[in-house]
């Protein structure tokens, strides 16, 4: 194969790759929106800023990967570093080709508590749960 054709292979791959992520987003935030009742929107900038792929749901940055490897807790320090002023939960929804929608989230946000440690692993259902109850107190205290 020549150097042209690799690149090219390579350039392919990479753009498939985002096609990929794209559509997860899309997919992921389809569903969150139906589960939490307001529209989920994805962080157009996030490339640009180094940000998280939604910052649309109060309280939470949320990360999204759509690929064939199981979680890597890489993912998870992406999205805590993405952590900013009124997103200061990060979540991790995963998915896997034939398999459901995951959330990973700090044990220490799910139990409020610094003590926790660890990771705990939810189903989009849970995930949206725990989610919509933390929004409205958040929600509330914007209000004020």
């Amino acid at each position: 194969m020549s150097r042209h054709e690799e690149t090219q292979r390579r350039t392919l791959s990479g753009r498939a790759s985002r096609n990929k992520g794209g559509r997860g987003e899309r997919e992921l935030f389809s569903l969150l929106s139906d589960r939490l009742g307001f529209v989920v929107t994805r962080n157009l900038t996030q490339t640009r800023d180094a940000g998280c792929d939604s910052l649309s749901v109060p309280g939470f940055a949320i990360e999204c990967k759509r690929v064939e490897s199981s979680f890597q807790s890489a993912w998870m320090r992406q999205a805590i570093e993405a952590i900013h002023d009124g997103h200061e939960i990060p979540v991790v929804f995963y998915r896997q080709s034939r398999h459901p929608w995951r959330a990973a989230f700090r044990c220490s946000d799910l139990l409020n508590h610094r003590a926790y440690t660890g990771l705990a692993h939810l189903d989009l259902d849970d995930a949206a749960t725990f989610m919509r109850e933390m929004v409205a107190p958040v929600a509330a205290g914007r209000a004020c």
